[in-house]
């Protein structure tokens, strides 16, 4: 090849060189974006529903008394049968022989505008922790005294002692447990028809034994204080 036509060669190359850094160039220039976002439903992003347990204890022993729902998360520092969260056992409770059991109803429920729930007996203690020992909120008491919590039972046979047709949670018709006892037997509480309903409620029905083998006498003349908490769980 001549040198004169090596040249013109190497000027087209050279030439297609710049033609292609120019091509890309003007390619780059034509950008077109697409952008998406996270929906849920309308305009709004991902988001959580509502879940609200309620309880209700009824304002006498017979669970005839008014309803009083409330929200109670966390621990009471004067109990007292006006108030809400407070279990009305009835004077038999404060008049316990050896023998001797008191009953009292109360409910749960999924709140208005909440989703369905499963509720447990999750802890079970003495008001102030086992370091509080006096004649009205007694540990030595606390420690004699037993208990069987059933599921659907309705008010008044709760009152009135009579458990047949309900669930244990805690303990048995053959054998209270101690005051410490939990459970993990879940409670199901249904969502309401709509937003502004409640979900239907669940009766519970708690049930306290000073047992007949208890003979210590020093118990006599003393009261005790003991808490119970529900807690409510919704997916994993």
């Amino acid at each position: 090849m001549s040198s004169n036509k090596a040249t013109k060669v190497r000027a087209l190359l050279a030439g297609g060189l710049v033609l292609g850094v120019g091509a890309a160039f003007t390619l780059a220039a034509w950008t077109d974006n697409e952008w998406v976002f996270g929906n849920s439903g309308g305009d709004k992003g991902p988001g959580t529903l509502t879940y609200h347990m309620e309880q209700n204890t009824f304002s006498n022993t017979n669970g005839t008394g008014a309803d009083a729902w409330s929200d109670k998360p966390n621990i009471p520092t004067v109990p007292s049968s006006a108030t809400d969260g407070a279990l009305t056992f009835g004077a038999i409770s404060a008049a316990l022989k050896p023998g001797d059991t008191a009953y009292a109803p109360m409910q749960l429920r999924a709140a208005a505008g909440s989703e369905a729930l499963t509720a447990t007996l999750a802890e079970a203690v003495k008001l102030g922790g086992n370091g509080v020992d006096t004649a009205t909120n007694s540990l030595a008491l606390y420690n004699a005294l037993t208990y069987r919590a059933v599921q659907g039972v309705t008010p008044a046979n709760c009152a009135a002692g009579n458990l047949t047709g309900g669930t244990d949670i805690v303990g048995s018709a053959a054998a209270s447990v101690p005051l410490t006892t939990v459970s993990a037997t879940p409670i199901s509480l249904a969502k309401g028809a709509d937003s502004a309903t409640a979900g239907a409620p669940v009766n519970l029905c708690f049930a306290i034994t000073l047992p007949s083998a208890v003979t210590d006498v020093t118990l006599q003349g003393k009261q005790t204080v003991p808490l119970w908490r529900f807690t409510s769980i919704a997916g994993s």
